[in-house]
């Protein structure tokens, strides 16, 4: 279990690696009712709309980054926090890494504060900040 005492700022979390697919894109379109033929029609997000492929959508970086942070936290943690920006584009079948450093400690209320980024081959896809509470 981690606990406030035993994090510093300047700490950085294991990176995530994760690699989306097309058929998960095509499905969370899907589960979201999310229309824009950008997120799962190859031809049309090349041919169309200039991109290099389709794209992964907005809340799926936001979802890796949640999954980085309460991964960390564990069973006992929470959440508090999470702001983010796409300031970029991720595409399927490449790694896309996830990642978070620690800002602040407040071991009085047991929170941690982070710079959380999401990159793909170099180029940032979102920033963000978050808070968490871990078991004092």
């Amino acid at each position: 279990m981690t606990r406030p005492t035993d994090t510093s700022v300047g700490d950085r979390l294991d990176t995530l690696e994760k690699t989306f697919t097309r058929p998960q894109l095509f499905r969370f379109s899907a589960v979201r009712w999310n229309p824009h033929r950008v997120h799962y029609d190859r031809r049309y997000a090349t041919e169309e709309e200039g991109q290099p492929d389709v794209l992964v959508h907005g809340p799926l970086h936001e979802a890796a980054i949640q999954q980085l942070l309460m991964d960390w936290v564990g069973s006992d943690g929470r959440l508090l926090e999470l702001s983010c920006r796409i300031v970029g584009r991720a595409v399927p079948e490449e790694p896309y890494l996830v990642e978070a450093e620690v800002t602040a400690v407040d071991e009085r209320d047991g929170t941690v504060e982070f710079d959380v980024w999401t990159h793909q081959a170099g180029e940032r896809c979102a920033d963000g900040s978050a808070v968490v509470r871990l078991e004092r």
